[in-house]
Formats: C-alpha cells, structure tokens, sequence
C-alpha cells in the first residue's frame, strides 16, 4: 500500500480508507473507532506472497 490507513469519523460512522497500488482508494465502514483501528491495523500489514496456512489439526 502506498499510504497509511486514514480513520476518521463521518456522521457517526467511523471510515477507513486505504490507497492502492493502483491509485483507487478503498473505504471501509466501521461502528467504532476501535474496530476502524483495529481493522487498519491488519490491512496495513504487508503481503508476504506466501501461501495460505493450512487449517490447524482438530484435537
């Protein structure tokens, strides 16, 4: 990503938008500031191109 994630709050919702690679801007919706935060959080993390991790085994 080409930006940090910018959080802020509209009409009681708070937003996140993220900047792509390809210049679009992605907004998510979110009823708290801590599930907005939490959430740019994660999307923030860079993609390690790895594979997905297999399901852990049942015990």
């Amino acid at each position: 990503m080409s930006q940090r994630p910018n959080v802020t709050k509209e009409n009681d919702v708070w937003v996140l938008r993220i900047e792509k690679e390809n210049g679009k801007v992605q907004e998510y919706r979110c009823a708290t500031e801590n599930q907005a935060r939490q959430l740019a959080m994660v999307m923030s993390k860079p993609d390690t191109g790895g594979p997905p991790r297999p399901p852990s085994p049942v015990r």
